[in-house]
């Protein structure tokens, strides 16, 4: 089992022994001993927004694709119009942005997709994919949007992901997966995944 795609089962089997500990500890100090197991094993969110550089090179063997982790933002600055719109889905948190250095490989005639990319940070319940609608909040922050490469094409570009609730979120980390499939003549192509910590 992915230890960051299942935080949330992580964090639960946490508030469990922290909650046991506190029943054999006895009475009196039960609740205050739950409450500081929970707040020391959760990262809080910065007090700032940051931006982190990874420079962290891995390979997906089976495709051949070269990615690169360059940096990690982990509070976008929107447009008021953007902020207003996505008010809704954001309820208070932030967009985080991922800069990511890629060339696909030339195994399968397959782009490297943004689908395959996820983040999961402290306390969100469960990883959320990339979307494409702050684009021009990257723009107008000086950083180029993502465009998937395909078969031996590089890329360069910046992924946007919403963390709901969380304003400047910490323990953040990325998800690479992709699933298994079958080359031009008929070999299995395992399927692949990697986590990277962003912050």
């Amino acid at each position: 089992m992915n230890k960051h795609k299942m935080a949330a089962v992580g964090v639960a089997g946490l508030a469990g022994l922290a909650l046991f500990g506190g029943c054999t500890a006895g009475a009196s100090g039960g609740a205050g001993a739950t409450s500081s197991s929970l707040v020391a094993a959760t990262p809080m969110p910065a007090d700032t927004p940051s931006l982190t550089d990874r420079n962290l090179a891995f390979q997906d063997p089976g495709l051949g694709h070269s990615i690169k982790v360059v940096a990690f933002l982990n509070d976008l600055p929107l447009s008021d119009d953007d902020a207003a719109a996505f008010a809704g889905s954001l309820q208070g948190g932030s967009v985080v942005a991922l800069h990511v250095a890629a060339t696909a490989g030339i195994v399968m005639p397959t782009y490297i997709y943004d689908s395959n990319f996820q983040i999961q940070c402290a306390g969100m319940v469960a990883p959320t994919p990339p979307n494409t609608y702050f684009a021009a909040d990257l723009t107008a922050a000086g950083y180029s949007p993502w465009t998937n490469p395909d078969r031996a094409e590089s890329a360069d570009g910046w992924m946007t992901f919403t963390v709901s609730g969380i304003k400047n979120p910490t323990g953040c980390y990325l998800i690479y997966s992709r699933d298994a499939t079958m080359a031009p003549g008929g070999t299995t192509i395992a399927a692949f995944e990697k986590d990277v910590e962003l912050n």
